[in-house]
């Protein structure tokens, strides 16, 4: 979280998610299922990406200095290293993943008419991150300390906050509500993308595991319709697409704007897969770094 990277990808993601909010469209009657599905696409993206830097800087660079080694030098087992680093990089994805969430959920507000836009909506969301950027300056300026972290927690609250003011003045009337079932079942779908490239970080160097994070992304987006194309038995092919990267899995919101409800043993089926691969991630990788530690030896 202290890192710019993270800062420039939260703003990014905050910003991206307004613009689309108010790029003209032509989806008569469609608008927000237009944007519904731009800005979780983009969230989703962006936690990937998050992902990716993370594991780099707290997991491969670390690795690459010999940081492991003096950690390892403690009373640690490697499987709460490895554990530990994974919900540090996840934390931080997380706090980028709800405040993305939210700056959707206000989106949807400035763009929920079809016809006009919400200005004044649009005015305090816009005014919401220049005012948490300038409180994390002054607290910077007066205070010291990494501005980073500062920054990306206040944009959260500061935006979570008027957020809620504007839905307490309002009313939940003209909010999507549908993007936070959504949002549940995508950070279900990022904690699975970390389960695949946490053990490539433990091996690789930064280039291969930020090239390998690219094609998993891509590959899991397309890699049910490739598993369609192989003629496969019904339970052979619902165990090959449990296996390999899916992130079709986690894409609810078709379903769920055609008006279908998402059932609740479908979010903890969902939930048990997403945690059993990341329980098989932390297990590889901790194996790996034990190993990379007799080697060393």
């Amino acid at each position: 979280m202290g890192d710019p990277f993270c800062l420039v990808l939260h703003l990014t993601g905050i910003l991206l998610m307004c613009l689309l909010g108010v790029i003209p469209g032509f989806a008569a009657g469609e608008h927000l299922k237009l944007l519904r599905d731009q800005c979780l696409a983009l969230m989703f993206m962006l936690g990937s990406l998050g992902f990716v830097f993370g594991f780099i800087c707290v997991v491969t660079d670390d690795i690459r200095r010999g940081a492991g080694s003096i950690i390892m030098s403690r009373p640690i087992s490697e499987f709460c290293l490895v554990s530990g680093k994974w919900c540090g990089v996840f934390a931080t994805v997380l706090l980028l993943h709800v405040s993305f969430l939210v700056a959707y959920l206000w989106t949807s507000e400035i763009a929920w008419n079809p016809e006009f836009l919400n200005l004044v909506s649009l005015a305090f969301y816009l005014g919401a991150i220049v005012l948490a950027m300038g409180v994390a300056g002054l607290r910077h300026y007066l205070f010291g300390g990494s501005y980073a972290v500062v920054a990306n927690v206040t944009l959260l609250v500061l935006v979570a906050a008027v957020f809620t003011v504007r839905l307490l003045v309002n009313g939940p009337a003209e909010f999507d509500w549908s993007g936070i079932q959504s949002g549940i079942m995508l950070a279900l779908g990022l904690i699975a993308f970390s389960a695949f490239l946490l053990p490539v970080a433990m091996f690789a160097d930064s280039a291969i595991v930020l090239s390998v994070g690219v094609v998993l992304f891509f590959f899991g987006l397309i890699s049910n319709y490739l598993i369609s194309l192989v003629s496969l038995p019904a339970q052979l092919q619902s165990i090959v697409q449990s296996l390999l990267p899916n992130w079709q899995i986690f894409w609810v919101a078709d379903r769920l704007g055609a008006g279908a409800d998402v059932s609740i043993g479908y979010y903890v089926s969902s939930g048990i897969h997403a945690v059993l691969l990341l329980a098989v991630a932390l297990i590889v990788g901790a194996i790996a770094f034990e190993r990379m530690e007799l080697k060393a030896v």
